[in-house]
């Protein structure tokens, strides 16, 4: 889990071979960005520095879960160096008992059912500046994709998410062992919650 630090575009390496040899040798098909995180809490894995730089790719453009402070992270480190598995971050946001959880449900289901591990939940402070989020999401929360979400005055607040060791095993159990990447199982129990209640579907 990382904050973060910085995020840029980064050049387009078949646009700068196309620029070398005058000759197109292959299309980018997504944007790419140099991130760098500090990394507030390893959850699987280790990683000796107090920081990360990683690459991004993203076939929307400017990564959404960049214009947040805070993400659940998974990243691979490799012989070409750390990369993002793609779309495989998640905001985090502290709650008013220090626990970090997402805003909203992070899992899609067909169905419009909940997830089992969304709860109400109070956060801390608001989790973005409204300037901070793209038109995209912006559009998507006033036609109502976003019920979790509050805007007033320039600020987003949210009472709704899911809890850090539940994001993490939605991802490890989905996305990752779909791909064949397979990661430990949450380290540890969380404690009882006493300020956190499933939301009823």
């Amino acid at each position: 889990m990382g904050e973060r630090i910085s995020i840029e575009e980064a050049p387009d390496p078949c646009e700068q071979e196309f620029e070398k040899t005058g000759e197109r040798g292959c299309i980018s098909m997504d944007s790419l960005y140099a991130a760098r995180y500090r990394v507030l809490e390893p959850i699987a894995g280790a990683y000796p520095n107090a920081e990360v730089g990683f690459s991004v790719a993203d076939h929307y453009g400017f990564p959404a879960f960049a214009r947040f402070r805070n993400a659940l992270l998974f990243v691979a480190l490799s012989d070409e160096g750390p990369w993002l598995h793609k779309y495989q971050a998640v905001p985090v946001h502290r709650t008013v008992d220090g626990q970090w959880a997402s805003c909203g449900d992070i899992r899609r289901d067909p169905a419009g059912k909940p997830s089992p591990q969304l709860r109400t939940l109070r956060f801390r402070r608001e989790i973005a500046l409204e300037s901070e989020l793209s038109e995209h999401m912006l559009a998507g929360y006033r036609a109502g994709d976003q019920p979790h979400w509050r805007i007033a005055n320039g600020r987003v607040w949210c009472s709704q998410g899911m809890l850090l060791e539940d994001v993490y095993e939605v991802v490890r159990s989905g996305v990752m062992q779909a791909r064949g990447i397979p990661l430990p199982a949450w380290p540890g129990r969380r404690s009882p919650q006493t300020d956190s209640r499933p939301v009823r579907p």
